[in-house]
């Protein structure tokens, strides 16, 4: 994995001018943008590793719930329709990413540079460096939580921080799919459960979350 930014001949690591937008935990993420942010398969199941991912969710964890949930969902499927349009939030991603290929590149120096290219493409620049620190943060925060829904055998390991993480995140509106996969997933813990039966019952969440933790309860 080349450590250049991608396209601009920059090192991965930001210049200790630029002023970072993320928190220190997240900035040490060494997982590319170039692919999601996404841990690999092979990730090992030991104390650091699940020491680091619980850093990493506390520290991406939102101190209120948000306006509106993040990230949006992947656009799915765009390519079988000829006549669908990409949402235009997709190309400002791919401006972002351009110039941040690691967390740790995320500053406030490239984000007002990408602001600056999307303003001159005629994008949306609302409120822009506040709005992709906080989906640039619920996408690290997703892939995360990924991780210990799919790829951790140890339960244990991860109880009950995991669990009380994920139903914070889905209460704050962050990530809350990925999180509800971790209850799911989870679903022998009786913390779990117990998180599963609150959210299914909470009115002041979305109901396609409601669903899917009344199904995780099976």
């Amino acid at each position: 994995m080349t450590a250049e930014d991608h396209g601009r001949g920059r090192p991965a690591d930001a210049p200790a001018d630029e002023t970072p937008l993320l928190p220190e935990a997240v900035r040490a993420l060494p997982y590319s943008w170039d692919f999601g942010f996404v841990w690999p398969p092979e990730t090992e199941e030991n104390d650091e590793n699940f020491a680091y991912a619980r850093a990493v969710l506390e520290a991406c964890l939102p101190a209120e719930p948000l306006a509106a949930p993040e990230p949006p969902p992947e656009v799915r499927l765009k390519y079988l329709d000829e006549d669908a349009s990409w949402p235009e939030w997709t190309e400002i991603r791919q401006v972002l990413r351009s110039r941040m290929p690691y967390a740790r590149c995320v500053t406030r120096e490239r984000v007002a540079e990408a602001e600056a290219e999307c303003a001159r493409r005629g994008l949306d620049t609302t409120n822009f460096t506040e709005h992709w620190t906080i989906r640039i943060t619920g996408w690290i925060a997703e892939e995360t939580l990924r991780w210990c829904a799919l790829m951790v055998d140890d339960v244990e390991a991860i109880t009950p921080w995991a669990m009380e993480l994920a139903e914070q995140y889905i209460q704050r509106g962050m990530a809350a799919e990925q999180a509800v996969s971790v209850l799911r997933l989870t679903s022998k813990v009786p913390r779990s459960r117990e998180a599963l039966a609150r959210l299914a019952m909470d009115e002041g969440l979305p109901p396609e979350i409601r669903e899917l933790a009344r199904e995780g309860l099976g």
